[in-house]
């Protein structure tokens, strides 16, 4: 009967239009004053304890730090690193999108901000190449949600909050299906464009589909070894000295960053690289990975091993190099002016490189996820104003504002929820419902199936903050008594989020891709079907496939 109560008390105080998170204050202060004898003074220890949560923190942090992202032409780099590597496909700037949105999303925490930031640059770009506005706007607006489950997330952060789950293992947790569901977008996107033979975005007009797609593969395979390994080897060296690996990785990474600008335009040195790491690193590093596997063979045939691997592997890069105009490796040099990918991605390495900041910074221990959060606000603010100088000193203040109004409503809506958690524990309503269902014979698959549903339908009437702080209070304690693992249901919460951002009434990036395309949320909940059948698919895939989420965070030793 109080379960009623307070859930009709804050539906009527929504249907009347009042915001989410007043609605929830007001439904719990009534249901506290009229139906309770809670002394006023607990309520008030709770409201302000609900918050001391050092994780909290981590919120307005990542939020400036996206801000500072969105205004500081980090996008930019992103679309165009995103369109030297996918562009020559059939529809390449809507993959584009996809893989730009990815990128976005591993550094911004928000769907909106990823929406806002890769829409308004490519959308009219898509459109002036000859792409229906509905296509650009369904892979936009979906895509965009990406910035809830690609770590690092803002409502991953809330989920914890809420159920005291570690924000690392959600964050590492969310790694394999960001991708995935990444994967999934992008085999909607080029489809749809094969099907309807949308454009090409080719770099090169003069090449073959075959010869884009090598030089693409050549460009990001040559910029990979370039950035990761020199540094792996000197922080491996430093390791020696310094008392954390960690800590020596790093200022191998940033030693190299710094010196890499010098270095890709001095050919001598690019040529070394090249035949140290290319030329000769990897033959022999496949040779004694093949080795290793073939222990105890005969010395006769281990002696041709590092010969046949060396020969077919300067056979293939010289076939592929010849064919794609790009790399002759008997000349031991490439044609760097054609490697567009390695052009592009080092203009944009110092946004790409946040990645590595906050995920890299969390499993090597030397942050926690709030103090990533910290660092990522820093490290935005660095790149913005002082390396690529998109963000003017006197429009910080204007960023700074923005970010703490959101800042502040978030804080707001999990101050209304931390109260509405307490009615739930003190009515002892989760309890209650985990006592039901247990004592009605129905098992995870049940429960899991009816959180989707439930989740699905409060997708249609709030935005995912609101969702979690309210549901992951009740849902949390019966999925504990059901033996689900805490982190794969965050997993769930998340991904139900993301889809419902993307349909109406109230999805978040449905309005915000409305402001840009200037389409109507009718219209763009059209366009957006194809892609929203395909995260349904995904939801169920997840739900019922615990390993795609837990698997990396127990491999990390995180869980």
């Amino acid at each position: 009967m109080n379960a009623t109560i307070i859930f009709l008390l804050l539906l009527g105080l929504m249907l009347t239009g009042m915001p989410i998170s007043i609605s929830l204050g007001l439904a719990v202060l009534s249901f506290l004053f009229l139906f309770t004898q809670v002394p006023l003074e607990s309520v008030a220890l709770k409201l302000f304890t609900g918050i001391e949560k050092f994780e909290i923190m981590a919120i307005p942090f990542f939020i400036l730090a996206g801000n500072f992202l969105t205004h500081g032409g980090v996008a930019r780099r992103m679309i165009r690193f995103a369109t030297a590597l996918v562009g020559h496909w059939p529809g390449g700037l809507g993959l584009a999108g996809v893989l730009a949105c990815a990128l976005f999303a591993a550094i911004s925490g928000s769907s909106p901000a990823t929406v806002v930031a890769i829409g308004s640059i490519l959308l009219p770009a898509m459109v002036k190449a000859g792409f229906p506005n509905k296509f650009g706007a369904g892979v936009i607006t979906t895509s965009g949600a990406l910035g809830i489950l690609i770590p690092p997330s803002i409502v991953m952060v809330m989920y914890s909050v809420a159920t005291n789950t570690s924000v690392g293992a959600l964050f590492m947790a969310g790694v394999l299906p960001g991708l995935l569901l990444a994967l999934v977008l992008g085999l909607v996107t080029w489809y749809r464009a094969w099907k309807f033979g949308y454009p090409r975005a080719k770099l090169f007009a003069e090449r073959s589909n075959s010869q884009a797609s090598i030089g693409a593969l050549f460009g990001a395979y040559f910029a990979l070894i370039f950035t990761a390994v020199p540094p792996l080897i000197v922080g491996s060296l430093l390791a020696e000295v310094l008392p954390s690996s960690g800590l020596s990785y790093l200022i191998a990474g940033f030693g190299w960053l710094l010196a890499a600008p010098w270095t890709t335009r001095n050919k001598w040195i690019i040529r070394f690289v090249y035949v140290v790491l290319n030329v000769i690193g990897v033959p022999m590093a496949l040779s004694l990975g093949i080795l290793h596997l073939l222990d105890g063979v005969p010395t006769t045939m281990a002696m041709a091993v590092p010969t046949a691997v060396t020969v077919g592997w300067l056979l293939l890069i010289q076939a592929c190099g010849a064919h794609s105009k790009i790399a002759p490796t008997f000349r031991f040099e490439l044609m760097w002016e054609s490697l567009e990918v390695w052009r592009v991605y080092w203009e944009s390495i110092w946004g790409l490189l946040l990645i590595l900041v906050v995920m890299g910074g969390i499993y090597a221990g030397l942050f926690t996820p709030t103090e990533a959060a910290a660092m990522s606000a820093v490290y935005a603010f660095v790149v913005a104003v002082f390396v690529y100088k998109d963000l003017k000193l006197a429009d910080v203040p204007r960023v700074l504002l923005s970010s703490a109004n959101m800042s502040a409503m978030l804080l707001y809506i999990i101050t209304n929820a931390v109260l509405f958690s307490f009615i739930m524990t003190n009515e002892n309503i989760p309890q209650a419902l985990a006592d039901w269902m247990l004592g009605n014979g129905l098992g995870h698959i049940a429960f899991l199936l009816a959180v989707n549903v439930v989740l699905l339908v409060a997708g249609n009437f709030m935005e995912p903050s609101s969702i979690v702080l309210i549901f992951a209070p009740i849902l949390f304690p019966v999925a504990m008594k059901l033996g689900i693992d805490p982190v794969h249901f965050g997993i769930i919460m998340v991904v139900n989020m993301e889809v419902g951002m993307c349909h109406p009434p109230v999805g978040l990036n449905l309005y915000v891709a409305s402001g840009i395309t200037r389409m109507g949320i009718t219209e763009l909940t059209v366009a957006v079907w194809p892609w929203l059948l395909s995260m349904l698919g995904f939801l169920v895939l997840v739900t019922y496939w615990p390993g795609l989420s837990i698997w990396l965070p127990k491999v990390l030793g995180m869980m």
